[in-house]
């Protein structure tokens, strides 16, 4: 279905990235930019009942509730020649923005999409159409944040290099999908039980072709994926088997995890998410095993 975007550079506003004031060029015409815009989210009620026939009582046009500010503090711009359509680029605007959670910054938010630049929308002139789209207005239930902020905008080059070959992977790899969308809307889910099992099924559709002993052969592939032989490849699988049990009794209706066990799900997904992109391929079957058994080192 067409858009009225589909024609137009589409302009994506980020939350909590403080950017300096030049252009970060990320490729193909798309670029992050420092801006500054306030948006309210009220839950408003327009008012359609007929005016008062008292001219002393003022009609109330609207009630609202529960308003609270959003600050855009960066802006991404995809211009119209990158994709056919609104949808390729707001796909391309979403996966970016993974990117950054991924390297630079959880916390960093994607609040609205527009078809103008947000610091020129207060100032068009009236017959300008302007277009938004809320993306994520609601609530984290999780919120992660980086330990580092001073790491933020040098590491931002990193996402720059890397985001076009991470999102071939994105569209091609069902298994690298999953495990990316998992990561990135984690911090949404009310339930941390589910959030749990969701992201352990994306483990498992990565490091489990086969459904035999499914605690050991998955600990044991991924900390062999992202461990030479030795000590820390055994610690690393006794550490990924004890998370595994926390899903297994969320997953079956007992949750007996902690919020840090959440924490360390996220991190290990994370971890290996960033090693498929500098590998630059998923794990197969075949690889997975020479890993295991040290034939790949």
């Amino acid at each position: 279905m067409s858009t009225p975007l589909d024609d137009r550079d589409l302009y994506a506003g980020l939350m909590s990235l403080s950017l300096p004031d030049e252009a970060i060029a990320l490729g193909q015409g798309i670029a992050l930019t420092k801006t500054y815009a306030k948006f309210l989210t009220p839950l408003t009620l327009v008012n359609t009942s007929p005016p008062s026939n008292n001219p002393l009582k003022a009609r109330v046009e609207y009630w609202q509730c529960s308003t609270n500010e959003q600050v855009i503090t960066a802006e991404l711009r995809i211009p119209k020649s990158f994709g056919k359509n609104f949808d390729e680029r707001y796909e391309v605007a979403r996966f970016i923005v993974l990117m950054l959670r991924l390297w630079s910054d959880p916390s960093i938010g994607l609040h609205v999409l527009s078809n103008h630049p947000f610091s020129e929308l207060c100032v068009l002139p009236e017959n300008e159409h302007r277009i938004l789209f809320p993306v994520e207005s609601h609530q984290r239930f999780f919120m992660l944040s980086t330990i580092d902020p001073t790491s933020v905008i040098p590491s931002i080059q990193w996402v720059a290099k890397h985001w076009e070959q991470a999102f071939l992977l994105y569209k091609s790899s069902t298994e690298f999908r999953l495990a990316a969308d998992s990561l990135d809307s984690g911090q949404f889910v009310p339930n941390h039980a589910l959030t749990l099992v969701s992201l352990w099924g994306a483990l498992e559709a990565l490091f489990s072709p086969s459904t035999s002993e499914l605690k050991f052969r998955v600990s044991a592939l991924i900390a062999a994926y992202l461990e030479p032989p030795g000590i820390k490849r055994q610690e690393t699988q006794k550490h990924v088997a004890s998370l595994y049990d926390m899903r297994s009794a969320a997953a079956h209706g007992k949750p007996r995890h902690q919020p840090e066990h959440l924490l360390k799900s996220f991190e290990l997904v994370r971890r290996v998410l960033i090693r498929i992109i500098h590998d630059k391929t998923v794990p197969t079957k075949d690889s997975l095993e020479r890993h295991l058994f040290g034939a790949s080192q």
